[in-house]
């Protein structure tokens, strides 16, 4: 299981950081977790074929995790190459009125063939190479964390969040948490969370490695990496675009 860090950043521009992506490649599949703007083309960077792309899991529809969509169906329609493999974009409840919406604006240019727009909810879902675990999160009504486990091991995904215990538990042992920081303790924003709210999950949730990401710029700025270093046991790796990671 390898996993590609397209996007560590947030809406803000930022020339380190872009918005949210990651991709994730196993034995037969190629997700995508999060569509930030950006991630279709950092996809070439990293080296893998946007189209060999078959399933894109979104955490929510703010933009920052959305808005690379219409580049990406954009570009898988009307590429010389045509896709092979299905194409399955995931989103919590409302997300087929979401694309609905989406597809009144754009119509057919980002209809390419083989796409299914999908809703999920929290629960379990098998795939041929993954189990896929979806848990809701406190950030927005509809928005989800996803643990993937895959050939013996797992990563979770947290997405945007406030402290929870049900993020705790989906994280629970896991070989990878990639968790967002948002913002430093004395600039708490409601939904997200702060170096010292990761490290309580980190240490609870026990999982083997931390992923700090969604980073605003004064987290650089105050080194938030090394409050949470300070506070953890797990190593603890602090997101960086074109980062590539062994699970």
């Amino acid at each position: 299981m390898k996993l590609h860090i397209l996007g560590s950043g947030t809406c803000i521009p930022y020339e380190r950081r872009g918005s949210s992506g990651y991709a994730l490649r196993l034995s037969k599949s190629t997700i995508l977790l999060d569509c930030g703007n950006g991630t279709t083309w950092k996809l070439g960077k990293v080296g893998i074929n946007y189209l060999e792309v078959n399933h894109i899991f979104l955490s929510h529809f703010h933009p920052d995790h959305t808005a690379d969509l219409i580049p990406f169906l954009f570009a898988t329609k009307y590429a010389l190459v045509k896709r092979v493999k299905p194409l399955y974009i995931w989103g919590s409840r409302g997300f087929k009125g979401f694309f609905s919406a989406l597809n009144n604006a754009y119509n057919d240019w980002i209809q390419p063939d083989k796409l299914n727009i999908e809703e999920l909810d929290e629960g379990i879902m098998k795939f041929d190479d993954f189990t896929l675990i979806s848990g809701k999160t406190l950030h927005i009504d509809s928005s989800l964390a996803y643990r993937i486990e895959s050939e013996g091991k797992s990563i979770v995904y947290s997405g945007d969040t406030d402290y929870s215990e049900s993020l705790v538990e989906l994280a629970r042992d896991s070989d990878c948490l990639i968790i967002e920081c948002s913002m430093p303790d004395k600039l708490k924003v409601k939904g997200h969370l702060t170096p010292t709210e990761v490290s309580k999950i980190a240490n609870k949730s026990k999982a083997k490695r931390l992923i700090i990401s969604h980073l605003y710029p004064i987290c650089d700025e105050l080194d938030v990496i090394k409050v949470i270093r300070e506070q953890v046991d797990a190593e603890t790796i602090l997101a960086e675009d074109l980062l590539e990671v062994e699970i």
